[in-house]
C-alpha cells in the first residue's frame, strides 16, 4: 500500500514513464471506435443541432443522436461545469432515469432502472474505453473515479442493455466517460474549489510537440469533509481525499494511422463512520466472552494506476480497424477488516468497422481479458480462492441494415463471451428505428443480457454480526455470509420502446418505456448449524431470485429565449423482485424497493448578462429501502452563479442541498454507515490560458 508520504512522487513517476513511452507503438483505446473531435458546447446549440449530434456508445461507431435506437443522454463539458459538480456522481444527477444516492462523505450508489445499491452490479462504466468494473463485486468504486472534471469532454449514458456490444455486466446501462484528447487540451488550465465541505484543485498543461503530435499532463487533489450519522450531531469521521496525476500522448502519423497513449496513478483515503464488527477467534468463530462486538471506523485506503494504448487505422473511406489494450491495477486496504486486495486487469480488443454496401454497415471484433486477484485473508473476511486468475474471451458482430433509406433501419447483433465460471454466454440484440421525417424518430429493441458471478458471491466467508447470550439462548449467535462456487449467471430479457422528436424549433422531447424480466437473480439462503459453543447462522449465496422491472422516462429541452434554457425530466420505475415460485421460505432477495419509484428534475440555465450565468437545479427523489432500512424521499435545490472575468478566467459560487440543513439519500450497507448529505456552499475557479 502506498502511504501519503509517497504522494509527491506520483507526478515525477509519471513524467519518467512518459519519457520512456513517448516513442512506443502501443495501441491505446480512448474509445473502441474511430475517434471524433470534441463536442461543441451543448448549451449553446439549438434544439435542431442537439438532435444531430454524433455519439459512439450505443452503436460502437459514430452515430447521429436522432438515429440512435436506444435511450441515450449526452452530458457535455459545459453542462458539467454549469452543474457545479466536482465529482462524476454529482454530474450524473442531471441525467434522466439515472439514480445517484450519496452513501456517506465519499461513497456513492449509482444505477439505472433498478437495483440501486452501493455495490450496484448491473451498470457498466467506461473511462476512455477502459472498463472500471470491479470483478470482486461487479460494480464501481466511485471514490476512485475522481478525474479532473474540466478534462471531461462528454459523458454518454445509455439507459438500457448494452451487452451485445460491451459484454457481460452491461445489463441495465452503460456510462461512457470520454476525456479530451491532447490536441484539444492545449495551454494551461488551473481549477480549484474551496468551501464548507470540500476543497481541492487541479492543473493541466497541453503542448504541441510538432509533426502532428500532442501531449497533455495533469494532476488533481480533492478533500471532502465528514458529516454526521442518524440521530447524532457528532462528526461521523467519513471524510475522504484523493490525489491523481496522468498524461495523454496523441500522434497522427498520416491520414490513415493514429496512435494514443495515456496513463494515470492515484492514491486516496475513503473513511467511514464506525460500524459494529464482531470479535472473532477465527473466521465465523466468535470470541466466547464479552465484548462480543466493537464499533470500528470503516476507513479504507486505496491506490492504483493504469496504462492504455490505442491504434486506429483507416484502410479507406469504408473500412477502419481499432486495436486497444490496457493494464489496470488497483488495491484497497481495510484496517478494520485487517485485509487488503490487489486486482490487475489486462485487456486487449480488436474492432473492424466496414461499410459493405449502401445498406449494410458491419462491425465485428474480438477481445481477451485477464483479471488477477490477490486477497489477504483475515478472521473477519476471507476468500476461498485468495489468488485467482480469470481469463475472458469474447467475439461480437453487428449489422446495421438500411431497410428503407432514411426511414427504416434494423440493427442485428450479439456477443459471445467465455468465462471460467459459467463458460459460454450469448447476448443477442435487435433494434428497429423508424424516422418518418427529420424531426421525429421511433425505436424499439429486444435484447438478452447476463451478469456473470463475481468473486465475492463465489468465494467469500464473512462474519456479519454476533449476538451475545440471552435467556432464550445461553450461547453466542453468529451470522455469516458464505459464497457459492457454483453460482450461475443472472439473465435478463429486455423490451424497450422510445420516441424522440422536435416539437417546435425551440422544443424537443424524449420518451422511453421498458420492461425487463430477470431469472437466476442473486439470492441468499439461511441455514442454522447445530449449536456447539456458539450458534452459526449461515447466509449462502445462490441464484433463486426472479423479478420484473418496468417503467418509463420523459425529458424535455426548451430553449425559452436566446439566454434562457430549461431542461426537465421525470422517471417512474416499479420492481417486483422476489424468490422463485418453488423456492423455500428461508431464501430472500433484498433488492426490491432499493430504486426510487419517482424521480424528477427541473434545471434552469440563465445568462443574466454576457458575463454572468445563473443555474438552478431542483430535483425530487422518492423513498427507498436498502437492506430493510427505509430512506425518506426528499426535495432539494442546487444553485450556481458564475462570473466570466475574461482572459479564460471564471469564478463561481455554488450552493448545494439548499432546501434542508441535511437529508439522507441511502441506508447503511455492508462496510458502511449512511451519513447525512449536508447543505454546503463552495466557490470554484477555472482559468484557461
Amino acid at each position: 500500500m502506498v502511504t501519503k508520504a509517497y504522494r509527491p512522487l506520483i507526478p515525477a513517476t509519471l513524467a519518467l514513464a512518459l519519457a520512456g513511452l513517448a516513442g512506443a507503438r502501443l495501441a491505446h483505446a480512448a474509445n473502441q471506435v474511430p475517434e471524433d473531435e470534441n463536442l461543441p458546447d451543448l448549451t449553446a446549440l439549438s434544439v435542431e443541432q442537439l438532435m444531430n449530434l454524433d455519439v459512439t456508445s450505443v452503436m460502437k461507431t459514430s452515430t447521429n443522436v436522432s438515429h440512435v435506437p436506444a435511450a441515450i443522454y449526452v452530458l457535455s463539458n459545459e453542462e458539467i461545469r454549469r452543474s457545479g459538480a466536482t465529482t462524476i456522481p454529482e454530474a450524473l444527477r442531471v441525467v434522466p432515469g439515472l439514480n445517484v444516492a450519496k452513501v456517506d462523505g465519499n461513497k456513492w450508489a449509482v444505477s439505472v432502472r433498478g437495483f440501486n445499491t452501493q455495490f450496484a452490479n448491473k451498470l457498466l462504466v467506461l473511462v476512455d474505453g477502459r472498463s472500471v468494473y470491479n470483478p470482486l463485486f461487479s460494480g464501481v468504486w466511485w471514490d476512485q473515479q475522481d478525474v479532473l472534471m474540466e478534462d471531461i469532454d462528454r459523458i454518454e449514458v445509455i439507459r438500457g442493455p448494452g451487452a451485445s456490444l460491451w459484454g457481460a455486466n452491461a445489463v441495465n446501462g452503460v456510462i461512457n466517460i470520454v476525456t479530451k484528447n491532447a490536441k484539444n487540451s492545449q495551454g494551461t488550465l488551473l481549477s480549484g474549489q474551496v468551501g464548507t465541505q470540500r476543497h481541492g484543485g487541479g492543473v493541466r498543461y497541453g503542448a504541441d510537440l510538432g509533426d502532428d503530435a500532442y501531449l497533455k499532463v495533469y494532476a488533481r487533489h480533492s478533500d471532502y469533509g465528514d458529516s454526521r450519522t442518524r440521530d447524532s450531531a457528532n462528526p461521523a469521521g467519513d471524510e475522504g481525499d484523493m490525489s491523481k496525476a496522468g498524461f495523454r500522448y496523441d500522434k497522427a502519423f498520416d491520414i490513415a494511422n493514429k496512435l494514443s497513449i495515456q496513463g494515470d496513478a492515484f492514491i486516496g483515503d475513503s473513511n467511514g463512520a464506525p460500524v459494529d464488527f464482531p470479535n472473532l477467534a477465527a473466521n465465523l468463530t466468535p470470541v466466547a466472552a464479552p465484548p462480543y462486538s466493537q464499533a470500528l471506523p470503516a476507513d479504507q485506503q486505496f491506490s492504483g494506476h493504469s496504462l492504455q494504448g490505442r491504434w486506429e487505422h483507416h484502410q479507406g473511406t469504408d473500412s477502419t480497424t481499432v486495436v486497444r489494450m490496457y493494464w489496470d491495477r488497483h488495491s484497497r486496504k481495510s484496517p478494520f477488516l485487517n485485509s487488503r486486495y490487489q486486482i490487475d486487469s489486462f485487456d486487449l480488443d480488436f474492432q473492424h468497422n466496414y461499410q459493405l454496401d449502401e445498406r449494410h454497415l458491419l462491425l465485428w471484433g474480438t477481445g481477451l481479458r485477464f483479471n488477477i486477484n490477490q486477497f489477504e485473508n483475515s478472521p473477519q473476511i476471507s476468500m476461498s480462492a485468495p489468488q485467482r486468475t480469470d481469463r475472458i474471451y469474447s467475439f461480437f458482430a453487428q449489422d446495421e441494415i438500411s431497410l428503407v433509406p432514411e426511414r427504416w433501419r434494423l440493427t442485428l447483433g450479439g456477443k459471445v463471451e467465455h468465462n471460467p465460471v459459467t463458460e459460454f454466454e450469448v447476448q443477442p440484440n435487435a433494434r428497429l428505428l423508424w424516422t418518418p421525417n427529420e424531426h421525429h424518430s421511433f425505436w424499439a429493441s429486444v435484447s438478452r443480457s447476463v451478469r456473470t458471478p463475481n468473486w465475492v458471491e463465489q468465494n467469500i466467508s464473512y462474519s456479519l454480526s454476533v449476538q451475545p447470550p440471552n435467556p432464550g439462548l445461553p450461547i453466542p449467535q453468529i451470522t455469516g455470509l458464505v459464497g457459492n462456487p457454483n453460482m450461475a449467471a443472472e439473465k435478463m430479457l429486455g423490451f424497450e420502446l422510445g420516441w424522440r422528436g422536435q416539437l417546435l424549433p425551440q422544443l424537443s422531447a424524449d420518451i422511453a418505456l421498458y420492461h425487463y424480466n430477470y431469472d437466476d437473480l442473486s439470492s441468499n439462503s439461511i441455514s442454522v448449524l447445530p449449536p456447539a459453543s456458539y450458534l452459526l447462522i449461515k447466509s449462502t449465496t445462490g441464484n433463486l431470485g426472479i423479478g420484473q422491472v418496468y417503467g418509463g422516462e420523459f425529458s424535455l429541452d426548451w430553449q425559452v429565449t436566446d439566454t434562457w434554457k430549461l431542461k426537465a425530466n421525470y422517471s417512474y420505475e416499479e420492481d417486483r423482485i422476489r424468490p422463485g415460485n418453488a423456492t423455500p421460505a428461508n431464501v430472500f432477495v433484498n433488492d426490491s424497493g432499493s430504486y426510487p419509484a419517482h424521480k424528477a428534475m427541473l434545471w434552469s440555465m440563465y445568462q443574466l448578462t454576457p458575463q454572468l450565468k445563473l443555474d438552478m437545479n431542483w430535483r425530487f427523489v422518492s423513498s427507498t429501502v436498502t437492506n430493510l432500512s427505509f430512506t425518506q424521499g426528499y426535495h432539494d435545490l442546487d444553485a450556481r452563479l458564475a462570473w466570466d472575468l475574461g482572459a479564460g478566467l471564471e469564478l463561481a459560487l455554488v450552493g448545494r442541498n439548499l432546501l434542508d440543513s441535511y437529508h439522507f439519500e441511502y441506508g447503511s450497507d455492508l462496510f458502511s454507515t449512511a451519513t447525512a448529505v449536508q447543505r454546503e456552499v463552495y466557490g470554484t475557479l477555472r482559468w484557461h490560458f
